[in-house]
């Protein structure tokens, strides 16, 4: 079956297509199964890890994330197979802890919004973090090496949406968070 391109494909409106990505949130599922053809995604999250995270929080996971992790796996996917998972830090993907552990980490961190949560690691303390207050899942960037100019910060926002980072992903873009020309934390 040929990979469906994340710019060119078509579908119902969903998330995914009102942020200009030109897939649907089933498309964008289906890439991510066509990637784990020898199975090596664990199995889906449960509702209850899903409600915990959620609870934690106090915002509702993104749709397409919620989706993602009920329908699909329970963490494993996207930049070199890496997302954290809500249960489990028995799988190769990653070696962090549980997203709910995670996230509480980061959440006492000074100057982050309590709706961003971890998503993955890219190594070198370069993170990826998801938005929870936002239903498109806008994504945010932690990269020590780009600071705030003013603060210190290494927290950014970045231009991009959940469904925006995973087409990267899917089609071997895998570019780091870039942090936007300063002032861009909320000391500025």
């Amino acid at each position: 079956m040929a990979a469906v391109s994340c710019a060119g494909s078509l579908g119902k409106l969903s998330v995914a297509a009102a942020t200009n990505v030109g897939m649907t949130d089933d498309e964008i599922i289906h890439r991510i199964r066509e990637q784990d053809a020898a199975g090596e995604l664990p199995p889906p999250a449960s509702p209850e890890a899903v409600a915990e995270l959620e609870t934690a929080v106090g915002h509702p996971m993104p749709p397409l994330l919620k989706r993602i992790y009920l329908e699909v796996a329970d963490g494993g996917f996207g930049r070199w197979g890496e997302a954290l998972s809500l249960t489990d830090t028995s799988y190769s993907f990653s070696n962090s802890c549980r997203l709910l552990e995670e996230y509480l980490g980061w959440r006492g961190t000074p100057n982050h919004p309590p709706s961003v949560v971890p998503l993955l690691t890219w190594g070198c303390a370069i993170w990826s973090l998801v938005d929870y207050s936002t239903p498109e899942g806008r994504m945010w960037g932690w990269d020590p090496n780009a600071r705030c100019p003013e603060h210190g910060h290494a927290l950014f926002p970045e231009d991009l949406t959940l469904a925006e980072r995973l087409c990267g992903w899917l089609d071997g873009r895998s570019d780091f968070p870039k942090a936007p020309a300063g002032p861009y934390c909320t000391d500025c």
